[in-house]
């Protein structure tokens, strides 16, 4: 039992920042924030894996590619889902439920009660009279690095991205570096991935942003 628990929490933090790495390679993936009438937060990400660099990074991080997906087949899967939800609980998610099926698509939904995850304690996302309010800058990307545990620092340095070295790059610069690493496949869906990001807050209404990976990556913001 400790031998289980053991690998447990050694490789499940470490899929849940490969399926996060994975969605946020797809072309697009989807974060939806809805701020409840009771202060708490339901989040929802939805994406299809990047498999070129999540595959990079399953490989980095010493992990299988295969494995039983939500719908029962068995095929080419980059994560626990099990683990994954364990660790977002122990994270202080409630109500987590993470999906995965064949061919990368993901989808993890779960509620953050007292909004103190990292999502809010990295000032990423601030709630304040009622509304939710986005502040994704420079700063608090580098804060949420410098705050975060060793192996999740380590799993963010595959990315090479330069907000996180207290670098100065262009985009363009970025995804040559990238090819130059992890091959042209890797560039090209690092390149072609965008965040969208949708914040509801307690009246309903809805702002939506939609960031270039590569400008989260290099910290590139006009604000």
């Amino acid at each position: 039992m400790k031998r289980n628990n053991y690998r447990r929490n050694k490789f499940g933090m470490t899929g849940l920042l490969i399926l996060l790495i994975s969605l946020f390679t797809s072309c697009t993936t989807e974060v939806t924030l809805t701020l409840k009438q009771d202060d708490s937060v339901a989040i929802q990400f939805e994406g299809g894996a990047g498999q070129a660099f999540a595959k990079m990074i399953s490989s980095a991080a010493g992990l299988g590619g295969s494995g039983t997906g939500s719908d029962g087949e068995a095929g080419e899967l980059l994560i626990d889902t099990g683990s994954v939800s364990y660790e977002l609980a122990k994270a202080g998610f409630s109500e987590v439920k993470v999906s995965q099926k064949k061919g990368g698509a993901v989808s993890i939904i779960m509620n953050d009660k007292k909004q103190n995850s990292y999502l809010f304690s990295s000032k990423i996302v601030k709630a304040e009279k009622g509304k939710l309010i986005s502040a994704i800058t420079r700063k608090s990307l580098e804060d949420f690095y410098n705050s975060s545990d060793e192996q999740t620092r380590m799993i963010l340095d595959l990315f090479l991205a330069p907000v996180f070295n207290n670098e100065e790059m262009s985009e363009e610069e970025y995804i040559e570096m990238v090819g130059a690493f992890y091959g042209e496949g890797a560039a090209k869906e690092v390149s072609e991935s965008f965040v969208k990001i949708n914040l509801i807050s307690k009246d309903g209404t809805k702002e939506t942003q939609n960031i270039p990976l590569t400008q989260l990556l290099c910290g590139n913001f006009n604000y």
